[in-house]
């Protein structure tokens, strides 16, 4: 099977909402075997549309499950299995979690570690999105479809940014690199307020968020280096763990795999559906 994967920066107007749009497709005989994925945490939320039907299935629970045809996926702490049928194509939008309610009025909170299909949630407007897209596979055309969308949803927001959208921001840019007590200062809060406003809004706590970001930063920090071979070590200090042993053991939790396993396979980084193709 052939897999195509490719991402896609948002306009200026939307990127203090949208981290990438990125669409994958998958091509080869009708014969051949269904193409397994796996996908790790990244510390975003999603929306998901199969613009040509329902061919994707996710791993729950010992089986597999049909994934519908246009869903959201909240915050992910850990990695999923799916797989694709052949002639599918995804379209996705990586939206940055706390920016959920704001666009579509959805606490990403009610989604940590789940998906839910579109239609859970009465909104026409977000339905009409998806299926405007249905049976296109231009990048141009989606990612048109999807910036008029969510900038006419902006024109009904409040533009007025709260201590957790600062918080989720800071987290970024320190790509995970802060301790709880640093961000409580920086943002005048106590530790209390912080972790409550992160349980009631995002779902889990800010050192869980925390670590997602800075495991994301690691792995693509192995994806950048894999040729030059560099070691654990190099890895866990470039990527401010205390040491390589903390490094693995974060890595295990949230990949399911060990690093190793990343640098010695031909595993390409993608973003797809709960997010990384095992050709």
């Amino acid at each position: 099977m052939i897999i195509s994967y490719k991402e896609f920066n948002p306009s200026p107007a939307l990127q203090q909402y949208v981290d990438k749009y990125w669409i994958s497709s998958f091509t080869e005989a009708p014969s051949h075997h269904l193409s397994i994925q796996k996908c790790m945490p990244l510390g975003m939320a999603q929306v998901i549309i199969h613009t040509m039907g329902r061919d994707c299935d996710i791993y729950l629970d010992g089986e597999w499950t049909p994934l519908p045809d246009a869903y959201f996926v909240g915050i992910y702490k850990d990695a999923v299995t799916w797989r694709a049928n052949c002639n599918a194509v995804l379209f996705g939008m990586n939206l940055k979690p706390e920016c959920l309610m704001q666009l579509f009025k959805i606490p990403v909170s009610t989604l940590f570690n789940d998906y839910t299909d579109i239609s859970n949630f009465l909104n026409k407007r977000v339905n009409t999105m998806a299926d405007k897209m249905m049976g296109l596979s231009d990048p141009a055309m989606l990612i048109k479809i999807a910036e008029d969308f969510l900038i006419s949803r902006l024109k009904s927001t409040n533009e007025e940014r709260t201590y957790l959208e600062e918080a989720t921001n800071i987290i970024r840019i320190e790509k995970g690199n802060i301790s709880i007590d640093s961000l409580c200062k920086r943002l005048y809060v106590s530790e209390r307020q912080l972790q409550r406003s992160f349980k009631d809004m995002l779902g889990t706590s800010p050192k869980t968020y925390t670590r997602i970001i800075r495991f994301r930063n690691a792995y693509e920090y192995i994806q950048q280096t894999k040729n030059d071979k560099v070691s654990m070590a190099d890895i866990s200090y470039n990527c401010g763990y205390a040491d390589q042993a903390h490094f693995i053991r974060d890595f295990k939790e949230f990949a399911g795999i060990t690093p190793s396993i990343v640098e010695d396979s031909n595993m390409q980084f993608c973003q797809v559906a709960p997010k990384y193709a095992l050709s």
